[in-house]
């Protein structure tokens, strides 16, 4: 068992598949990992991304999901989290949304660093250090976590691949 933790910790630090395969496959095997750990459904839905997000924004993106997940397995009460990611014009977006009980005091629409707590500091932080933003709104039906980065951490498209994009979500598929 000691062995298989020490594993799992390890691939959690970074994750081979978030390089090799991109952030959505990542996403994707941690909200597995997430439902099969915690018996709490998970949904997940994105634009295929194919690895057009530069190294930092994934892993930064990445560790607000782990950061995200594990504040749901610990206090939110919740049964059922969707997860999405998605790009537009403005950039990449990722929401992590459940249905718990809510953050405490039922305040809603907050600044993360208003709703105390190291975790959600360091995912606003994280977000903040490539100019972007994290946005948390709660009630008494769950929690809403919304990260966004900017277009700048978009790669340009590869030299033998024409460009036939219009928009950045042609751009993501």
């Amino acid at each position: 068992q000691a062995i298989a933790e020490v594993r799992r910790i390890s691939r959690d630090l970074r994750p081979g598949v978030l390089d090799d395969l991109g952030l959505g496959p990542a996403l994707k095997a941690l909200t597995d990992d997430f439902t099969q750990r915690t018996n709490i459904t998970s949904e997940f839905s994105t634009v295929v991304f194919r690895n057009r997000l530069d190294a930092d924004a994934k892993i930064a993106l990445y560790r607000v999901a782990q950061e995200a997940l594990t504040n749901i397995e610990r206090h939110s009460n919740a049964t059922a989290i969707h997860v999405t990611l998605r790009g537009d014009r403005r950039g990449a977006m990722m929401t992590i949304r459940d249905n718990g009980n809510g953050l405490e005091n039922g305040r809603a629409a907050a600044k993360p660093s208003a709703l105390g707590g190291m975790g959600l500091r360091n995912m606003q932080e994280r977000m903040e250090q490539l100019d972007g933003a994290l946005f948390v709104s709660s009630d008494k039906n769950g929690t809403s976590i919304e990260a966004r980065l900017p277009l700048s951490h978009m790669l340009p498209p590869e030299p033998d691949t024409p460009s036939k994009a219009s928009t950045i979500e042609d751009a993501l598929s």
